[in-house]
């Protein structure tokens, strides 16, 4: 049987026009370009979440350059070289990919990331205000969360998802409890991780929580009205008021679905099928999908 890796390869059309290396370029990822440049000037860095699938990042890609956009996929963990758990994952991929993007003639850099990725995303833009001019984030955290290390299911590690220039990020302890993931996994009929997340998106340490505000652009939200993964909905929430209470200068727009999954991307993947809410309503979570799509090409057309 065909890993969904093999699958999303399989399905890739476009070749990127910039390749990028560890050893050349201190990253790894693929630039696409667009044949008619709709949004001239901005590209977007575009990155997965925890299932670390970079040809699946790469097909979402696809979808945006095929609309005129300009895309980087970024891969910053489970490729050769890179880190193979959420241990102090670096931050630093996305600066030298917006850097490059700097000097290569493109004035507005934005990024584009879902679960873990959406994390990445959040941070990068607080870390990197001035570099970084717009934000996605779909099915969001509020909070750098816990390492932790897929093996046997989940195991939690003693240090920060994620690093900035050699140093852990401050990060928020997440209760991981096997006992009650598999009671939630059985009550959603899919993989839960709520339990683990809930108490410290709502009362993480200042420190811990992500600094949206420094974020020098636009920020979009896209979420389902219950997400069967983690509590997206009540991490944008807590977003949303932060920059609320922050006097954020820039647009913040949130929008959620009834009939979505933590996979609200517009590409159809066996991955779904993990959801409930997927196999029941398979036609209205595509359409919400593609509202989604439609509506993050729309918004960087217009607020960014």
């Amino acid at each position: 049987m065909k890993s969904n890796a093999e699958r999303a390869r399989e399905r890739l059309t476009l070749t990127p026009a910039v390749e990028f290396t560890l050893e050349k370029d201190g990253f790894i990822g693929a630039l696409y370009r667009p044949e008619r440049d709709e949004y001239p000037g901005k590209a977007v860095i575009m990155f997965g979440g925890s299932d670390g699938i970079y040809d699946l990042t790469k097909l979402v890609a696809e979808q945006y350059v095929k609309r005129g956009m300009t895309v980087l996929a970024l891969a910053y963990w489970n490729e050769p070289g890179l880190p193979d758990r959420f241990e102090k994952v670096p931050v630093d991929a996305v600066e030298k990919a917006a850097l490059w993007l700097r000097e290569h003639g493109y004035g507005k850099v934005g990024l584009w990331g879902i679960s873990m990725g959406a994390e990445l995303a959040l941070l990068a833009g607080s870390l990197m205000p001035g570099l970084i001019s717009c934000v996605t984030a779909v099915c969001p955290t509020n909070i750098c969360g816990q390492g932790f290390v897929k093996k046997k299911g989940i195991m939690p590690l003693e240090c920060s998802s994620f690093s900035w220039r050699g140093e852990e990020l401050p990060w928020a302890r997440l209760k991981f409890s096997r006992a009650a993931i598999l009671r939630d996994s059985l009550r959603e009929k899919g993989i839960c991780l709520r339990s683990c997340y809930e108490d410290a998106v709502l009362h993480a340490t200042e420190e811990a929580q992500i600094k949206v505000e420094n974020i020098s652009g636009p920020v979009l939200l896209l979420y389902p009205e219950h997400d069967g993964m983690w509590p997206s909905e009540l991490s944008a929430e807590r977003i949303r008021l932060r920059l609320k209470a922050k006097n954020f200068a820039h647009p913040c727009q949130c929008v959620s679905y009834q009939y979505a999954s933590h996979m609200l991307v517009p590409v159809k993947s066996r991955s779904t099928v993990m959801f409930r809410v997927e196999r029941k309503y398979p036609e209205q979570c595509w359409e919400s999908d593609m509202d989604a799509f439609e509506k993050t090409l729309k918004f960087w057309k217009e607020a960014w």
